[in-house]
């Protein structure tokens, strides 16, 4: 096996260019990692942004179909606020058959969070990660005024066939029919801020397709003088109403 030795530079002028080469190629590799490194990480925004954004469009679909409803709650309460006041001034009233509930829908924010967490949604420009923020923000709080507006239904629905409400029962009933208007009144206001927030970056809402295991009808909209039996064909829920 030949070794060869190095051989020694000849002038100045001979050690700049061998100099120059290596730099040149040191630069070169570098510059080609961060190219490649930089395709990479629009890769990975761009994939995280598709998601982020299918999401949003999905949850905004789902939203708009509680919007469907809304006329029907904002009644229902009002209907039994009547029947509330009527009994706390010893007034008749006709006892509710049917109080029903509000429609709880599956929005999530599953995808965004996946993207903050594994550093995707760090990649968005500025501005945009706080647009996208701020809206599922809302969404969030959607989320949690669902939850607490079936519970609050709960005890709304206690009101069923009572012909006379004590004291006792008209004081809690007073109290969850003012959380009930609170809670709807924070589910719109997410809804509009959410779909505020989705026109800034041009997202549109995806409407859910209608499956034969929907509801025929929304519960909130059933009159309250339907009986149970009657109420629960003409919602059609698979899974019986609470």
């Amino acid at each position: 096996m030949d070794i060869h030795k190095p051989k020694p530079w000849r002038g100045v002028r001979e050690f700049l260019k061998e100099y120059a080469t290596i730099v040149v190629g040191v630069l070169t590799a570098l510059a080609a990692e961060a190219i490649v490194e930089n395709l990479h990480e629009r890769r990975l925004s761009a994939e995280a942004r598709e998601a982020v954004r299918g999401e949003i469009a999905a949850d905004l679909g789902w939203m708009q179909r509680r919007g469907e409803e809304q006329a029907c709650v904002d009644r229902r309460l009002d209907e039994l606020g009547a029947v509330i006041a009527a009994a706390r001034d010893g007034r008749r009233y006709q006892a509710p058959q049917w109080v029903g509930r509000v429609l709880i829908v599956p929005v999530s924010s599953r995808r965004w969070t996946a993207a903050a967490q594994s550093g995707r949604a760090a990649l968005f420009p500025s501005e945009e990660q706080g647009t996208y923020a701020t809206l599922y923000f809302s969404i969030e709080n959607f989320t949690v005024r669902q939850e607490q507006e079936q519970m609050i239904w709960a005890t709304l629905r206690t009101m069923e066939g009572a012909k006379t409400l004590s004291p006792q029962m008209i004081w809690g009933l007073s109290e969850a029919l003012s959380r009930a208007r609170l809670e709807n009144y924070l589910a719109k206001r997410s809804t509009t801020r959410a779909f505020t927030g989705a026109r800034a970056l041009g997202i549109a809402p995806v409407a859910q397709a209608r499956t034969a295991d929907d509801q025929k009808q929304f519960p909130s909209c059933v009159p309250m003088d339907t009986d149970r039996a009657t109420a629960l064909r003409l919602i059609g829920n698979p899974d019986v109403e609470p």
